[in-house]
């Protein structure tokens, strides 16, 4: 955990496909917790990917993107909020306005919950927002549920970090992509994680869903 970029670039070795890749990644683990407040660890399912999209700023037409610099650092999403406060499902991006472009509308929308069922129709990336209740993931999600989080990608160009390591930083208007807002017109690689929890080894049986940080709505 006290690793530096310098320590980890220098490294000779590196458990990513990608052996270029010396990127130290962590996604928080989901729980499985039965009524008498006993807990197991949800299966995993393929491991965590980590994608760096390229993805331009619409509001820029030379489409540069800068790499993250030395040193940079930001977090997405809120580990304490437990309600999503926007129209579900999400309307057409085409259609947001207002309160629906607004960081904080954006930072929400930027986590996911796919319910994967291969036999059905997929849904797309950050789908919905919040984890479906129990008896939803044990009729509909047969593959599990794929966790999803996208990180903003427009910057100031100037701070390598902020006090909350956010201020920073901003989302594009369409979470993944879109225009930057004015004073963030540096675009970095659009970074997207995603893991997949087997959901389903639990289907039929009582009990709930929880995040490693105790959060059972993933919000």
């Amino acid at each position: 955990m006290s690793a530096t970029s310098q320590e980890l670039t220098q490294s000779d070795c590196t458990s990513c496909e990608v052996t270029q890749d010396k990127s130290a990644y962590w996604t928080p683990t989901l729980h499985f917790m039965y009524p008498n407040g006993t807990s197991v660890l949800v299966p995993q399912v393929g491991g965590m990917l980590a994608y760096y999209l390229l993805y331009g700023d619409s509001n820029n037409a030379n489409g540069k993107i800068t790499a993250f610099p030395e040193g940079f650092q930001m977090i997405s999403g809120d580990k304490r909020l437990r309600n999503f406060t926007w129209p579900v499902p999400d309307p057409p991006k085409s259609e947001w306005s207002g309160d629906q472009v607004s960081q904080l509308a954006l930072e929400q929308k930027a986590l996911g919950f796919n319910c994967l069922n291969y036999a059905g129709n997929a849904e797309a990336s950050l789908y919905r927002h919040f984890l479906p209740d129990k008896s939803y993931l044990d009729a509909n999600c047969l593959n599990g549920v794929r966790f999803e989080l996208m990180f903003p990608s427009c910057w100031n160009g100037k701070d390598l970090d902020s006090p909350d390591h956010r201020s920073h930083v901003a989302f594009p208007d369409q979470v993944m992509t879109g225009g930057c807002p004015e004073g963030f017109s540096t675009k970095l690689p659009s970074l997207f994680y995603e893991t997949i929890w087997n959901t389903y080894a639990f289907a039929g049986v009582d009990g709930e869903f929880v995040l490693s940080n105790g959060d059972p709505t993933g919000m």
